[in-house]
């Protein structure tokens, strides 16, 4: 006797848990949250307040850790380039854990892939200004692995590695990535 109640039950039973856990997972599987914005292009991150001398000392600012997938396809010494490309923007703030204060001169490892060419072609290395701010235009980025995503990230001798994988929309004209570095040791 055939009972076709009960194979709709189950294949129903299923369904609503594939639904559930896709509800309850993070959208990008690796902890890399979506940093992309639409729109005019406005300032990354607000200006740090110093603090009083007296304080100065005190304050600490938590470092950016290294996310699943930071690493994909990083090549080191990336060349140092103005521009990848026109039509989205990466800015961003660096800025020491100890005082919180920004960093000056600091060497920014930026990835991606774009119409243009995959992460491996699409890399570059920018230096932060004496406000500690980066920016680099690149071609808009395009779904790799089933969505857009950005890499950046810092490898030189005087701060800890910090390789981070953030998400943005197709529609995205530009992302905000900010690291904080902690000293080695």
């Amino acid at each position: 006797m055939r009972r076709p109640w009960l194979l709709a039950l189950l294949l129903g039973l299923v369904t609503v848990g594939i639904v559930a856990a896709l509800l309850a997972s993070e959208p990008s599987g690796t902890g890399a949250e979506n940093v992309g914005e639409s729109g005019p292009e406005r300032p990354a991150t607000p200006e740090p307040r110093p603090d009083p001398p007296e304080r100065a000392v005190e304050r600490r600012c938590e470092a950016t850790q290294t996310n699943p997938g930071g690493t994909n396809n990083y090549i080191p010494d990336a060349p140092e380039l103005d521009s990848l490309g026109s039509g989205f923007v990466i800015t961003g703030l660096v800025r020491s854990a100890d005082g919180c204060r920004p960093l000056e001169g600091v060497r920014v490892r930026v990835w991606l892939a774009t119409a243009t060419g995959g992460e491996q072609e699409n890399r570059a290395t920018v230096r932060t200004g004496a406000d500690g701010r980066y920016r680099i235009e690149t071609a808009p980025t395009v779904a790799q692995f089933g969505e857009p995503n950005i890499h950046v990230g810092y490898d030189d001798d005087e701060y800890r590695e910090v390789f981070i994988r953030r998400v943005v929309d197709l529609d995205d004209e530009r992302a905000v990535v900010d690291l904080t570095l902690a000293r080695r040791g």
